[in-house]
């Protein structure tokens, strides 16, 4: 136990009753046992004082004993605490930085999207011409329904065409677009006011330079900015790590210390200036409370602006024992690498020193013929024994409160692992639909239909696209253009062009994509082994693709194959609870399953993607958004696992017509 702990146990004190239960208790022994050796020393001086000074030093190591087990008590329920303000705020921080990363490959994508460069190019569009790419930018945002806003930009800063009609922007003087056009950078990021959206105080912005193609990039014909919903976005994040605005205090911070996002907007509104962050590796301490600031670990390199999570929790918030209805009375066995082996060893030590005590005692009385010191002996046996039972009561309510700790980790980790594989799939099912609408594709597929061959020439085009999109966009293994007969006309990788002419496998899933009737809806396989995927698991993505005449009728469909193995390895990895005991953190993985317990995913080779592990009947009817905890063993170990069962993110799973059922579980050996 820290200094810190120490200093402030007594502040503690007010807000851990169980710790002021046991302090009264082990006073009132302690209390006991000074009166009981002053009666014995009193009432009989024909006593050896070498057996009265033994009752003496067993009491200073009882005193030791009762110091060690109230700092054990509170050094666990700090622990706790410290645990539940790093999880929140790191998760925070991470989701959203995990967001942002989607919004690089966005900018990036759309910039170069040919119906967009084609009208940029024309001197002067025609009222069709800007309704075709108003309609053209309204379809990217009901896909992508992150984007409160979407602006091309000529370069001198003119608004070409705006998604929101309420926006008054007709010119801009904003910097932030000679900085797209001039920079080397992929794409600019700011957060703050910009008259490109004069309607809000700050604005995240993504924005990109349109040039006249890849071969002629000196020719800038504009520039492209997204407005991420940046406000909506984390209330969504707050509702889900903490929805309760009297509970842990939350925010997003830059390094200037301005406040950028809030969970309660009362006690820290957005704007207000703070100290500049400084990152601490674990929770400080105060009189109040936990303070807590962290920097993203970062997702594929990508880091976003200089933002910090700025946490903060009132003693009162942080020691308080939240109600649960999975509460579990689990037995802590001493193998188990969370038993208080040394305080086992202390108390032990104790019990033994006072029987010595006890047993030199009775027989120095009787030969020394000091009847009137048995009652005090009888006293300290007495005493024995209620240190005992107080010891085993007190070992239990630890043990608890470890259990307690662990439970909380990996339910948290099960509902963060889930909640990023949720909004990571959205992502796939906005990335086919839009694919899809790429006005090449639907060209090439509609005068294919038409009876025309699709040549060398027409392949190396859309073979060209497919390989940008792959490029920036690189979750996926392949991305597949197949024809309204299910047969492929081009793929991204190319190590897989065998498969251009050949039709693709489990043509069910091929059929219910070409009958797909408008360009919302997506189709997606089963879970499955796919010679499309070197014969492993994964789920591939497909949308339809529309007649360039008539939107009514499908000409083709475009397939993704999620990269499953190490995406899926990667979020489970990434959510994994962090242990102070590394024998704890060795005995911790987790799994992606059906809710029939089918391995999905998993960061242990003792649990196959296939194969399945036997979950409790209640966990498999779980509906979506249950989580909670159970026991189990595997192998004859005991394990707390937590877990959570899919609800989607945004619209995605969420009346969009697909349903996929997905647990996540995290298993810690107790």
């Amino acid at each position: 136990m820290n200094t810190g702990t120490t200093q402030n146990l007594k502040t503690y004190m007010e807000y851990l009753p169980e710790v002021k239960k046991y302090l009264n208790e082990l006073d009132h022994q302690d209390l006991w046992w000074t009166t009981v050796a002053m009666v014995g020393k009193i009432n009989n001086e024909n006593m050896d004082p070498q057996l009265l000074e033994s009752i003496v030093e067993t009491q200073k190591a009882f005193q030791n004993l009762r110091s060690d087990m109230l700092h054990a008590l509170v050094s666990r329920y700090l622990n706790q605490a410290n645990s539940e303000i790093i999880l929140k705020s790191q998760a925070t921080i991470d989701i959203i930085i995990r967001n942002l990363f989607e919004r690089t490959a966005d900018v990036g994508f759309l910039a170069t999207d040919d119906d967009i460069i084609d009208y940029l190019k024309m001197p002067k569009p025609s009222s069709d011409d800007h309704d075709f790419i108003e309609n053209r930018i309204q379809e990217y945002v009901a896909k992508y329904s992150v984007y409160e806003d979407i602006l091309l930009l000529r370069p001198d800063g003119e608004v070409a065409v705006k998604l929101n009609p309420n926006n008054p922007v007709t010119r801009s003087h904003d910097p932030l677009i000679t900085e797209a056009i001039q920079t080397d950078a992929p794409y600019v990021e700011v957060y703050r006011h910009s008259d490109l959206f004069p309607n809000h105080e700050n604005s995240l912005i993504y924005a990109k330079r349109i040039v006249a193609s890849q071969s002629d990039s000196a020719t800038v014909l504009g520039v492209l900015c997204l407005r991420f919903s940046f406000t909506q976005e984390m209330a969504g994040i707050f509702n889900i790590l903490e929805p309760d605005e009297n509970g842990h205090q939350i925010t997003l911070v830059d390094e200037h210390g301005t406040l950028l996002a809030s969970n309660n907007h009362t006690g820290h509104p957005i704007g207000k200036k703070q100290a500049a962050p400084s990152i601490t590796e674990t929770p400080r301490t105060t009189q109040q409370g936990l303070t807590y600031t962290t920097r993203t670990h970062g997702y594929q390199g990508f880091y976003g602006l200089k933002w910090f999570c700025r946490s903060y929790a009132s003693h009162e918030v942080a020691f308080n024992k939240t109600q649960t209805d999975d509460t579990l009375d689990v037995d802590i066995d001493p193998s188990s690498p969370i038993y208080m082996n040394e305080l086992e060893e202390t108390n032990l030590k104790v019990s033994t020193l006072l029987l010595i005590v006890i047993l030199n005692g009775k027989i120095t009385s009787l030969k020394r013929n000091v009847q009137s010191f048995l009652p005090v002996l009888d006293s300290f046996q007495d005493i024995s024994h209620d240190i005992q039972a107080l010891f085993e009561r007190f070992i239990h309510h630890i043990h608890s409160v470890l259990v307690e700790t662990v439970q909380s980790k990996v339910k948290f980790s099960a509902m963060l692992a889930i909640e990023i594989m949720d909004r990571n799939l959205y992502e796939r099912a906005n990335d086919c639909r839009w694919w899809a609408l790429n006005s090449t594709f639907r060209k090439h597929l509609s005068q294919h239909k038409d009876g025309q061959l699709i040549g060398e020439s027409e392949t190396e085009t859309l073979t060209e696209i497919l390989q940008y999109i792959n490029q920036l966009y690189t979750v996926y293994t392949n991305i597949i253009l197949y024809d309204h007969q299910g047969k492929v006309v081009a793929v991204s990788d190319p190590t897989q062009t065998h498969l251009i002419d050949t039709v693709l496998p489990r043509p069910q899933d091929t059929a219910q994509c070409l009958a797909i009737d408008n360009t919302q809806h997506y189709t997606v396989s089963d879970f499955h082994a796919t010679s499309l995927y070197d014969n492993h698991s994964t789920y591939i993505y497909h949308a339809a693709v529309r007649d360039w005449r008539n939107d009514q009728k499908t000409v083709g469909g475009i397939a993704l194959v999620f990269d499953s193995t190490p995406e899926f390895k990667a979020m489970l990895e990434d959510t994994l609870p962090k242990y102070i005991n590394k024998t704890l953190d060795e005995s911790t993985f987790s799994v992606f399953t059906t809710p029939e317990g089918e391995v999905i995913a998993s960061t242990i080779d003792s649990f196959q993607i296939g194969s399945v592990i036997d979950l409790p009947k209640s966990t498999q009817s779980s509906k979506n958004g249950d989580t909670g905890s159970f026991h189990t063993k595997l192998n004859g170990d005991n394990y707390l696992v937590g877990y959570k069962m899919s609800e989607g993110y945004r619209e995605y799973k969420n009346g969009d017509g697909y349903r996929n059922d997905v647990l996540a579980l995290v298993f810690t050996q107790v």
